[in-house]
């Protein structure tokens, strides 16, 4: 229905990654939607570590020179994708299942050189959009920076873009600035996400909004302690069926999951908007 995806000019940490962590899980979880999240990043285990025990091969790299079997994962499915091959159905083969029928992940391709990733990235064009065909939603974790063709070409073809910056001036301005010089981020399919803020900071949600001067208050990925640890212990799914399944009246717990929920709608009715 719609490919979603994640980017910010700056290439420095800035939640981007556990913002769609979050967001695609909790969709997954409180609604009926099939989603797909596909790691377009250059050697970032976190979304992998997030969900599952991430093991290296050291000795297989070494050997390999950091190439690896094109016959699994994102490599195989970039390979159908060259042969014409890539289906809606063959797509499934090669991501991992978060939640049968609702959550797939297709963890990023696992070469190590920046020349072989950025070739690879510049056939997801056509991977995403079969991707799109069988699934709901397309969230995309995109390299961060603008200096690559594939980042572009991405966004390009991408029904939504979510700008994410963390709760810090620089970015925030960054932001404000592309909005007004860059013919991409300028346009009414993109939208602001402050990640990991928090109420307390002079750059919460809500002064953030009114500093950027959005209408309508704009989505947010607070800080949160216990996701955090969930995400770098592989506890991610199960942090979250918890939280669904408890009766406590956790203020900490309870505000995060309040501020994921009213994300998900903020992605949710844009998309309506732009009638996606």
């Amino acid at each position: 229905m719609a490919i979603i995806s994640f980017w910010n000019e700056l290439e420095k940490e800035n939640g981007q990654t556990s913002s769609i962590i979050a967001l695609a899980t909790r969709m997954a979880i409180e609604r009926n939607y099939k989603i797909l999240v596909v790691d377009a990043t250059l050697s970032d285990k976190t979304m992998e570590k997030a969900f599952w025990k991430y093991k290296e091969n050291k000795a297989l790299k070494q050997l390999t020179g950091g190439k690896v079997d094109i016959s699994a994962g994102a490599e195989g499915l970039v390979s159908a994708v060259a042969s014409n091959k890539a289906t809606p159905e063959i797509i499934t083969n090669y991501t991992r299942i978060v939640f049968k029928h609702r959550l797939d992940i297709l963890l990023g391709l696992k070469t190590e050189i920046p020349e072989e990733h950025e070739k690879s990235l510049m056939l997801y064009k056509d991977l995403l959009v079969a991707a799109n065909k069988y699934y709901d939603f397309v969230f995309v974790d995109v390299c961060k920076g603008n200096s690559r063709p594939s980042t572009k070409y991405i966004l390009e073809r991408s029904h939504l873009i979510v700008y994410t910056m963390p709760p810090n001036l620089t970015n925030i301005d960054n932001y404000k600035r592309l909005r007004e010089s860059n013919s991409l981020i300028s346009k009414p399919n993109v939208i602001p996400l402050l990640a990991k803020s928090d109420e307390n900071s002079s750059y919460n949600v809500k002064n953030t909004t009114r500093y950027i001067k959005e209408k309508w208050m704009i989505a947010t990925v607070p800080y949160n302690v216990r996701f955090m640890e969930a995400t770098n212990e592989a506890k991610t799914a199960d942090f979250f069926i918890k939280a669904k399944l408890s009766n406590s009246s956790d203020i900490v717990n309870g505000n995060f999951f309040g501020a994921i929920d009213r994300s998900c709608n903020v992605i949710i009715n844009k998309l309506k908007e732009l009638s996606y």
